[in-house]
């Protein structure tokens, strides 16, 4: 990549639209074109969105990891969908903190000590997505339903390239 790139009309917007290919199109069209079904697609990247909307910095591929194994859900499609949520985790943590500190109580000022103040502010955060996440699940599952089957229909009309 070279600058020039970047200063050409729509150069930022090509290579976004080349990493979402890349990162999440590519490896859910693979999964689909080896026999994953939509239905299990859609479950594997509603929950691995769901995760991935989580107020946490860090941590969310590897709970993803844990919570698909003993759900039997295809790791792969866990962590697409994971992925995929990047962008709503950072639209999503304004909103999580401030529904956090309405519901739980204001985070102690930071004059108080930061790690506590983090640390509290972070916690109702959680709090709040934990009890948001039943009412967001349905949502990102019908996204996902939705994305799955257009992709696996589009599959299902492309040519075999054997």
């Amino acid at each position: 990549m070279s600058i020039a790139n970047e200063s050409e009309p729509g150069g930022a917007v090509h290579r976004w639209r080349g990493w979402l290919r890349r990162r999440l199109l590519d490896p859910l069209v693979k999964l689909l074109g080896d026999g994953l079904a939509p239905g299990p697609a859609a479950r594997a990247l509603a929950v691995g969105a769901l995760l991935g909307v989580m107020p946490l910095p860090w941590g969310t591929g590897l709970l993803c990891l844990v919570v698909a194994l003993p759900l039997r859900l295809n790791p792969l499609a866990v962590q697409v969908g994971n992925y995929a949520a990047w962008p709503l985790q950072l639209f999503l943590a304004w909103p999580y903190l401030r529904l956090g500190s309405a519901w739980f109580g204001p985070a102690p000022p930071i004059a108080a000590g930061l790690l506590g103040t983090l640390a509290k502010a972070g916690g109702a955060a959680l709090c709040t997505w934990a009890l948001t996440a039943p009412l967001l699940l349905p949502l990102l599952y019908a996204a996902s339903l939705r994305l799955a089957a257009a992709l696996g229909s589009r599959l299902a009309q492309a040519p075999a390239d054997h």
